[in-house]
């Protein structure tokens, strides 16, 4: 197949083409006049005289009181031939002339949707939820929901980039929302945009007309201003069509459309180096430019005295956020009128997105439209970079009270300046604003005046290294890093396919507790998540130096791909951290209890087993030390006993604990013995270490987890019932459930309160240490006994009383029969 018949081909299919669209436009056609009849215009001849002629609008069909017809002006067409023309009264100028001309350059039309007026009501209460869309050509726009109303005001506005105003039409189509099933019609109304002045700004009311009803469906009010686009080309010929959608700065792809001409078209498809070419115009001009300048993060702590909904006077509260056109929903909580969420949100903010953020909440109804429960507006404009808002927001209609947390980051690609690149004045001037005050009369003024502002920790995020391939085809990632200091969150900007990512990006954060943490995760940004690839977690005390850090996994426990190189300065007033460290510390927002896990329930059971293993190790010890099982030990322990019995002071107990800290400190520092490995011997030490490395190297079965998750919580029942057990005897000890046993007690008690009167305390403890350790030197074979233990065990617990209760024969008849009555019931 030569050239030649390709080019036959392709001018045949260009020609059905074109004869398909001139017959989709006549059915266009037909169809708007019957709409413009069904809502009272004329259909009226234009002549073929090239004078301008004027028509008058026929009102007895709308419905109005007034006898007299208006009169308008039409332009002369530039074809000889008639053609049908829809008169319509928004042509109309104040001196009755119209202010029709003709025009095929593009122009940019602002709608502001103002509100809608007695619309009629599609839901179950008399009311409907609407909202309205907004259609020219292609490009279509819609307003927010007003739940539960018949006049809702919108108040939003759109922007539409029209090539010709001659066949532009504006179409307004008012729905009510339904969740879970399909919106219903309300009404709408279609106008042309060529009878609309321009430049200026003009408010219009039209009913809604719909031809399946016979009703009232109201009126919509909106506003229109048409310009010329300042941005494009205006074409040579006004009358021509050679001016070309594809080269609108502002149309969307998917919206551009074909050319209307023969030649165009087949050069269009013949020719795809220009075609190429006008897209690249396209995609470089500065109108349709839109980038990313932030990133808004919003943590959605919790609500407070929220309006019930539900019958029980409780409601199953969700929220929502809206800003532009992103929206996001956090969980439903149920039954509750005080939820907490503790939610994060990372909301993206571009060059031409709205600074108003809606907050919505609703309560949800299961198959059902969801009930309101308040909205509010945040003007993130008011918001400071790199700074943490806490806010308790109203919520309108008295919904309640929302308390989130705003932090706003700078991530604009344009912006190769740091927020807050501190200069070496700016570090002297921070030092000296929390320097320690060593003037003693300053005291009562300068260092505790702001006790909440304890310092300043300056982070420098310098650069990641071997980072893992998020994308496995391109094998690179979108790494971006976020960094977290008590509820203060802020991240770099995102640095597309690499995996070294450099950022050299500083930020400051005001620190109100010394002791909090450092907390530091890199993500790959995707389209719709952001997957983690590793994160740190620093002690904010130790951030003094630089870093090298290898990445950890998401629990932070195990080491991941990656390094991360980083700085820190910590600058704080000591007096200041030490006050605030005796003051409550500051609640995680985001800190949520962790759901039952094996893995977890092992990991603290573990922890558990480890602190009573040092317990039974110094059980062993002093038992030891009892039995004389080395003389000289226990010799010399017991001369110190006695001597700190018989001198024994209340001062001696922070010294003791004082000397123990002191001890630990220079076995740390200059080497000796820790007292852990005092107490521990050997043998034990080896079996921990044993069970360790057992544990890591080991890879259960499903059967073996379950069996050792089943010992586990038999011990744990165990030691629940032992500890149970024994508080319930001393309370029956004391309420006389064994009268012996309380009257044995109530002796001792009596003769112990009688020899403590009259002997002090010290010298008893000092006999009864005596007696102790000299017992295994009087009686080799004496066994240890525990008197105490021995008769508490006597009494029995409440499950025992339980068991030795007995029941008589008309007490089991009246139980019977009160079973009898609840089954029947």
């Amino acid at each position: 197949m030569n050239k030649e018949n390709i080019k036959t081909i392709t001018n045949d299919v260009v020609k059905l083409h074109f004869l398909m669209e001139e017959y989709n436009t006549a059915r266009q056609r037909r169809k708007r006049d019957r709409d413009h009849r069904s809502h009272g215009y004329k259909i009226l001849k234009r002549s073929t005289s090239k004078e301008q002629q004027f028509y008058r609008y026929d009102d007895s069909s709308s419905g109005s009181d007034s006898d007299s017809s208006s009169t308008f002006a039409i332009p002369p067409s530039a074809s000889s031939s008639e053609e049908e023309f829809v008169a319509s009264p928004l042509s109309r100028s104040s001196s009755g002339k119209s202010k029709h001309t003709p025009r095929s350059n593009p122009h940019k039309v602002e709608i502001t949707v103002i509100g809608a007026i007695d619309l009629a009501a599609r839901d179950s209460n008399g009311l409907s939820d609407p909202y309205c869309k907004v259609k020219i050509g292609l490009q279509r726009a819609r307003t927010k929901v007003c739940p539960k109303t018949l006049n809702p005001q919108w108040e939003e506005t759109f922007t539409f980039i029209v090539d010709s105003l001659d066949d532009a039409f504006v179409k307004f189509k008012v729905m009510d929302y339904d969740r879970g099933f399909r919106d219903d019609l309300i009404g709408y109304c279609e106008l042309n945009l060529s009878y609309f002045p321009q430049e200026d700004a003009h408010v219009f009311t039209e009913k809604l007309v719909d031809e399946s009803s016979t009703e009232s469906l109201g009126s919509i009010k909106f506003s229109i201003t048409i310009t010329p686009d300042p941005h494009s080309t205006p074409s040579p010929d006004a009358t021509s069509h050679e001016y070309s959608p594809l080269s609108s700065p502002t149309q969307p792809k998917k919206q551009i459309k074909k050319q209307t001409t023969y030649d165009t078209f087949v050069n269009k498809f013949l020719n795809s180096d220009k075609l190429d070419e006008r897209e690249n115009q396209r995609s470089t001009s500065p109108f349709q430019e839109r980038y990313l300048t932030g990133v808004l993060s919003v943590t959605l702590v919790e609500a407070q005295n929220l309006r019930p909904m539900n019958k029980d006077g409780s409601s199953d509260p969700y929220c929502k956020f809206k800003l532009g056109h992103q929206k996001y929903k956090s969980k439903v909580l149920r039954r509750t009128l005080d939820p907490v969420w503790k939610e994060r949100f990372e909301i993206r903010v571009y060059s031409d997105s709205s600074n108003l953020l809606e907050i919505s909440v609703y309560d949800e109804e299961f198959g059902f439209s969801d009930n309101f429960i308040g909205s509010a507006e945040v003007n993130i404009s008011d918001l400071e970079e790199s700074k943490t808002y806490k806010r308790e927001i109203e919520l309108d209609n008295s919904g309640g009270v929302i308390v989130c947390i705003f932090n706003l980051s700078n991530i604009s690609e344009n912006n190769t300046e740091s927020g807050c690149e501190l200069t070496p004045e700016d570090f002297v001037s921070l030092r000296k604003t929390y320097a320690l005050s060593y003037n003693p009369l300053h005291y009562l003024t300068y260092n505790w005046e702001n006790v909440e502002d304890v310092g300043v920790l300056v982070v420098k995020i310098i650069k990641c290294i071997d980072l893992p391939e998020a994308e496995t085809i391109i094998g690179t990632s979108d790494p971006f890093c976020s960094i977290e200091v008590e509820n203060t969150q802020v991240r770099t900007p995102t640095l597309y396919k690499t995996n070294a990512p450099v950022w050299n990006k500083q930020f400051k954060f005001h620190i109100r507790d010394i002791h909090s943490t450092l907390n530091i995760r890199v993500f790959d940004e995707d389209k719709n998540k952001y997957n983690f690839l590793g994160g740190v977690k620093l002690p904010i005390l130790e951030a003094h130096t630089v870093h090298r850090c290898l990445l950890k996994d998401r629990k932070l426990e195990r080491v991941a791909f990656g390094e991360i190189f980083l700085e820190t300065e910590l600058i704080y007033n000591p007096l200041r951290a030490a006050i605030k460290t005796l003051l409550p510390c500051e609640e995680n927002l985001m800190y949520e209890e962790p759901k039952f896990k094996r893995n977890l329930f092992m990991q603290n059971f573990k922890r558990v087993y480890a602190l009573a293993n040092i317990a039974l190790s110094l059980g062993l010890w002093v038992q030891k030390i009892y039995n004389w099982d080395n003389r000289p030990k226990s010799a010399l322990f017991l001369l110190f006993y006695t001597l700190l019995v018989a001198t024994f002071e209340l001062y001696m107990v922070p010294m003791f604990a004082a000397a123990v800290i002191i001890y630990e400190f220079l076995a740390r520092w200059v080497g000796f013995k820790s007292f852990e490995t005092w107490i521990l011997n050997t043998e034990s030490q080896e079996q921990l270490h044993k069970d360790e490395d057992s544990d890591e190297g080991e890879e259960f079965s499903l059967t073996a987890k379950m069996k050792m998750v089943m010992g586990v919580c038999q011990t744990v029942q165990n030691s629940l019932d032992y500890v149970a057990s024994y508080c319930e005897r001393v309370k029956n000890l004391f309420n006389w459930t064994i009268p012996f046993l309380s009257f044995m007690a109530a002796t001792f008690l009596i003769t112990g309160t009688i020899v403590l009167y009259f002997i002090p305390l010290r010298w008893l403890i000092m006999i009864w240490g005596i007696n102790k350790f000299t017992v295994k030197l009087r009686n080799p074979d004496y066994e240890e006994n525990q008197e105490l233990l021995n008769f508490l065990s006597r009494l029995p617990s409440d499950v025992e009383l339980n068991q030795m209760r007995i029941i008589s024969k008309d007490s089991s008849k009246s139980k019977r029969g009160t079973l009898k009555s609840r089954r029947h019931k």
